[in-house]
């Protein structure tokens, strides 16, 4: 039933709404390895290939939650149909502990402020691991449940904002989507949501 729950749900409103998953493509770009990745993206650009198209190419996307479809004019791009059952296989969310512990738990100006956010939450540089665990289990879920909202799409790849909630207070935190799946953080804190 959870699995069910994943794909047909209802909004705040009561509306339905239907997560069909979509696996960008991008003709001769391989997911991996990411050596070889790279080299096949610099050689399609050669080619006169659209950067943003193989940055994209191999990423999964809930289909109304993807970037807009085609890029651009004379887009080869496709859409690949993916079932729920084969992006929960291959997704998953990394977060570096050094977000926190060479970051966050940093003075405040170079964190940004940040520290006083945690510290006000009750976190302290000990909780370093804990938060770095917490983050990814939540991100993954958010980003499985379809809950993430595009932002900046350049070069380096798509960033996307996944709300994480810690001690009853959610927030938006930074992530860049990589293919099949896979999240890395950018920022734990990517301000409050509007």
């Amino acid at each position: 039933m959870d699995e069910l729950k994943n794909i047909i749900r209802t909004d705040s409103k009561g509306g339905i709404v239907y997560n069909n998953w979509i696996e960008w493509e991008h003709f001769a770009i391989p997911n991996k390895p990411d050596w070889f990745r790279q080299i096949m993206r610099g050689l399609m650009m050669l080619l006169g290939h659209c950067v943003m198209c193989t940055v994209l190419d191999g990423c999964y996307f809930v289909e109304r939650k993807m970037p807009k479809f085609p890029l651009h004019d004379n887009c080869d791009c496709k859409k690949i149909p993916l079932s729920y059952s084969s992006v929960k296989k291959t997704s998953k969310a990394e977060c570096d502990i050094r977000k926190f512990t060479e970051y966050v738990f940093k003075d405040d100006i170079q964190s940004k402020g940040k520290v006083k956010i945690f510290i006000e939450l009750g976190y302290t540089l000990d909780d370093s691991a804990y938060l770095q665990q917490e983050y990814c289990k939540q991100a993954r879920e958010q980003y499985l449940n379809g809950n993430y909202m595009l932002k900046n799409l350049d070069m380096r790849g798509q960033r996307l904002s996944i709300p994480i909630t810690l001690k009853n207070k959610t927030f938006n935190s930074g992530w860049m989507m990589y293919p099949e799946g896979e999240l890395k953080n950018t920022t734990p804190f990517g301000g409050w949501p509007k």
